[in-house]
């Protein structure tokens, strides 16, 4: 349990690093390549964009999209607002825990997942990532995940589902009572307490949430759903365990891009 102030410490760290991102116009090239700054003009011709102090011209042929924060007034209050959030790919963390499984010592064990995600088509991302979990053993989930968004605005909900792997990064702390049979008979002084070894399992864990933009490179989520997994374990002459777990998934996270 020491990893996890670590973990809360590195989380607040990019936090204060992706908060201080000022609010900018950004232009979004067909090469790929994205200027950032205050756009001058956006005609049917030209855009123009200032950015750090140098000037930029491109013809629309060669810009894939534009996002303009925009500044109005309200009489003598000025109201400040992003128009959209259209991202080509993101980073997501979050913190959670998995509740509602009494089999593990830890009635609500932590979770700390990480991922890059990539825009496949309008609204639709595919992503993958790892993170820990201290379950009975520590584990490292090795995952895939697709996620839908209902808007491309600065508050909308969406949908996400996860599949992967638990890799256990420590021996197994379970023990377990085996009893070996002659004759088809079992004598109960014929017995091994042994520990056993921890081999990971596959887990899935569909969920639903929303997300919150508060510039147009950071923000921040929630998200519950429901989590399954599978955990194996081995011991002496080929003895084999298979526990499952279901629980409800609580997490929330930063988004960042």
């Amino acid at each position: 349990m020491k990893k996890i102030p670590i973990t809360l410490l590195l989380l607040f760290s990019l936090f204060m690093t992706f908060a201080q991102s000022g609010k900018k116009d950004m232009v979004f090239l067909k090469s790929g390549s994205v200027i950032k700054g205050q756009l001058i003009t956006y005609d049917a011709k030209v855009v123009k964009i200032n950015s750090e102090g140098n000037s930029w011209v491109f013809n629309v042929e060669n810009v894939d999209s534009v996002k303009r924060h925009e500044v109005k007034k309200y009489g003598k209050a000025r109201v400040s607002y992003e128009t959209a959030i259209s991202m080509k790919y993101f980073f997501d963390t979050s913190l959670g825990v998995l509740i509602g499984n009494s089999a593990n010592s830890h009635d609500a064990p932590f979770s700390f997942m990480t991922s890059m995600n990539y825009k496949l088509t309008e609204r639709l991302y595919l992503g993958a990532g790892l993170g820990a979990e201290f379950l009975e053993e520590s584990y490292m989930p090795s995952y895939g995940q697709i996620q839908y968004k209902f808007r491309e605005t600065r508050f909308t909900p969406f949908v996400n589902l996860q599949v992967g792997y638990m890799v256990p990064l420590e021996d197994g702390n379970h023990y377990q009572n085996i009893y070996y049979a002659n004759n088809s008979y079992y004598y109960p002084g014929q017995q091994n307490n042994q520990k056993l070894n921890a081999e990971g399992g596959m887990f899935f864990n569909p969920s639903i949430g929303f997300q919150c933009f508060t510039s147009e490179n950071f923000g921040w989520f929630f998200s519950f759903g429901y989590r399954h997994h599978q955990l194996n374990f081995s011991g002496e002459n080929a003895y084999k365990l298979e526990s499952n777990y279901s629980r409800l998934s609580l997490k929330i996270g930063f988004i960042f891009n």
